[in-house]
């Protein structure tokens, strides 16, 4: 809907980012940028005129008009679906200033920056240098994980995407190892799995999951996940638990928080999580320990159960595949079963998780409480 601009024009635009400008104005010209950052070919655009783009993020900075700031976040996140502007965005700083936005408990966009990092570290460039970030000599991982599992740490947002932030970074093997570091270095990945039932947000829910899923790939953390210390198994089996009566046989070795459930338990609603935590378990069951492990603790009834509710038929073979596996644990001389039956995608799917802002030309972040 928006004219294209011509040369002069766009070379006034930037002078009137720069936060020496009047705010009415600098509002009105990020405002305009906004409209046009939501065209298909914005990246065309932006990309000839560098200025632009460095002119928009000057503005994040704009702490006493937070609303300037806002509608600079809409255009950054447009902006960050387009892989011709990601290397320029990478390069620009604008990592680093998500970080320390998302970090600062009194910054007035936290979940805005969660999206934009969420778009930008999609890419392995940029999810490697968020992951080589340190601060006060550790990981700037564990330092976004601490502020994600405190609940109400910034009253401006939730950082409910920092969750596919972290199912980004744990794509990357430093990623994972940061995350699943063994107790004495912060606990990190014991800290998150409790919001893999966490009901207000299936964004945070299912980030937290893709996290684990990931994990799972390393197949030497199976022990330590199954062990007491991390106490996997309960976490990804009672979301797949319905209110199904089971006999003293099935829960004979169950875990307590599997036993005895309330008529009135609902499984996970998204079909994708389910899915994700069965893939979880199957990974977890590539050699002969986890699946001794899952029979023992009696996952088995639980997939039965689910697999006669389950409504979505790619879920249900996720199940079926599952199933399978554990039957193969009576199967005498089978020890890793990497290759016979986890035939499980690599680690990707990232783009349904894409926040595509750029198809709404009225996209602004969400309100958020607070001075604005």
């Amino acid at each position: 809907s928006h004219r294209r601009p011509r040369m002069a024009e766009i070379e006034e635009l930037a002078q009137f980012l720069t936060l020496e400008t009047r705010a009415d104005v600098r509002g009105t010209a990020v405002e305009y940028l906004l409209g046009i950052s939501a065209s298909p070919d914005a990246d065309q655009l932006f990309s000839k005129h560098p200025s632009l783009l460095k002119g928009v993020i000057g503005v994040l900075k704009d702490t006493a008009y937070p609303v300037v700031a806002r509608d600079a976040f809409g255009v950054l996140v447009n902006l960050s679906t387009h892989p011709l502007l990601q290397p320029m965005l990478i390069e620009s700083g604008v990592l680093e200033d998500c970080v320390a936005i998302i970090l600062d408990p009194k910054s007035d966009h936290p979940d805005p920056a969660c999206m934009l990092l969420t778009n930008l570290t999609r890419e392995t460039a940029a999810a490697q240098k968020v992951v080589d970030m340190k601060r006060e000599g550790r990981p700037v991982l564990h330092f976004l994980v601490d502020a994600f599992c405190r609940m109400g740490f910034n009253p401006n947002g939730n950082l409910d995407y920092l969750a596919n932030v972290f199912f980004n970074l744990t794509q990357l093997d430093d990623g994972r190892k940061q995350i699943t570091l063994r107790a004495g270095q912060g606990c990190i990945f014991q800290r998150l799995l409790p919001f893999i039932e966490y009901k207000d947000s299936v964004t945070r829910r299912g980030g937290t999951v893709g996290v684990v899923r990931n994990c799972c790939f390393d197949v030497d953390n199976h022990r330590w996940m199954l062990s007491e210390e991390v106490n996997i198994l309960p976490y990804l089996l009672l979301p797949l638990a319905g209110p199904e009566e089971l006999s003293d046989e099935d829960m004979d070795g169950m875990p307590d928080e599997l036993q005895f459930l309330p008529p009135d338990k609902l499984r996970e609603p998204d079909a994708d999580i389910r899915k994700l935590l069965l893939e979880s378990l199957s990974q977890l069951c590539v050699r002969q320990h986890g699946r001794g492990v899952l029979t023992k603790k009696k996952a088995y009834p639980i997939l039965r159960e689910l697999h006669k509710w389950e409504p979505e038929e790619y879920v249900k073979e996720a199940c079926e595949q599952l199933v399978t596996i554990l039957i193969a644990e009576l199967t005498p001389g089978v020890d890793d079963l990497k290759e016979v039956d986890t035939d499980l995608p690599p680690v990707e799917e990232m783009s349904k998780m894409v926040l595509r802002t750029n198809q709404d030309p009225n996209w602004a972040p969400p309100a958020l409480d607070g001075p604005l």
